[in-house]
Parts: C-alpha cells; sequence; structure tokens
C-alpha cells in the first residue's frame, strides 16, 4: 500500500503523542540539555495538548496532518500562517525506522500546500543549530538560513539558539 498524507482525528492522537515525543528525544539527546527536552516534550507532546490541537484553527495552525501506510500512522506535521502572506511550519516528526523513505517530503508538501492555499508566499523553520540532519533536509527542500533566535521554551542559562531558514513558495 501507498503511504497517504490525511488530516489527523481524535484517534490519531495517542500515536502523534507517542511519534513526535520518541522522534524529539531521539533527534536532539546528544545535542540538548535533557532538561530542555523534558520541558519540550511535556509543553508540545503530551496527548492532551495534541487533542487539543487536532483540529485547525486557521490562519495560525492548520492542524495536524499525518502520513500513514496500512492503517498505521507513521509521521505528523503541522503549521500555519505566522503573517499576512508567511507560513510557519511547525513540526514535521516521523517513526525512526520510516525515514529515508519521502514521508517527511510528503508531510512537509501537504504543509506547504495549506501555507499557499491560504495565501503565503514564503514558508518559515526554525531548526536547532547543531541539527545537520534538520538542516540538511531543510536545504535539500530550498530552504536558506536567515537568522539565529533564542529557541522556543529556552530560558537564559539554557543559551538554546534556533536557525531560521526560508523559502519561497
Amino acid at each position: 500500500m501507498t503511504a497517504v498524507v490525511r488530516r489527523a482525528v481524535d484517534t490519531d492522537a495517542a500515536a502523534i503523542a507517542r511519534i513526535c515525543s520518541t522522534a524529539y528525544r531521539n533527534a536532539y539527546r546528544e545535542l540538548l540539555p535533557e532538561g530542555y527536552i523534558n520541558r519540550s516534550v511535556a509543553a508540545f507532546y503530551q496527548e492532551p495538548r495534541i487533542v487539543a490541537d487536532i483540529d485547525a484553527s486557521p490562519p495560525a495552525w492548520f492542524g495536524y496532518q499525518v502520513v500513514e501506510e496500512d492503517g498505521r500512522v507513521l509521521g505528523a506535521a503541522g503549521g500555519g500562517l505566522s503573517g499576512p502572506a508567511a507560513g510557519e511550519l511547525s513540526l514535521i516528526y516521523l517513526e525512526s525506522a520510516e525515514r529515508g523513505r519521502g514521508l517527511g517530503t510528503l508531510l512537509l508538501d501537504r504543509v506547504t500546500e495549506q501555507i499557499r492555499d491560504a495565501g503565503g508566499t514564503e514558508m518559515w523553520v526554525s531548526v536547532f543549530l547543531g541539527d545537520s540532519a534538520g538542516i540538511g533536509f531543510y536545504r535539500a527542500r530550498g530552504f536558506q538560513p536567515m537568522d539565529t533566535v533564542r529557541a522556543t521554551l529556552s530560558r537564559e542559562d539554557d543559551h538554546i539558539r534556533s536557525l531560521r531558514m526560508r523559502r519561497p513558495l
């Protein structure tokens, strides 16, 4: 069966929470302090938060999108507009065993389409400095580094920075 991307529904919340929490921890365990990882997972990827965010709240959030194959959710993504013509990719996470199959690109394409359909002419993403796999993924899809900023949820003593990347749509 071919992988398909679709809008997430409430029954996907547990799978989304598991995938995002596990992928986040795996991706950043050697890059970020454990306390920061735990704060981020608690803030964004616990099932009650996922349930609350399943549905769209346009224009800032178009709802979770999932990629599934044979009825099994393998990854999730989401984004929305951050300005009149600027879109923001908030997240893309996959089951680790499913990486490298083009599923992340399918999810990125879906969120890109949503942003473009809402009038977006550019798309932004934040990637942790030092995340060479993430930076490489986005560069290969036309994103260019623009600036560095303090990462979301970073405290003064964390010194965690994100690279802001942009591409025209």
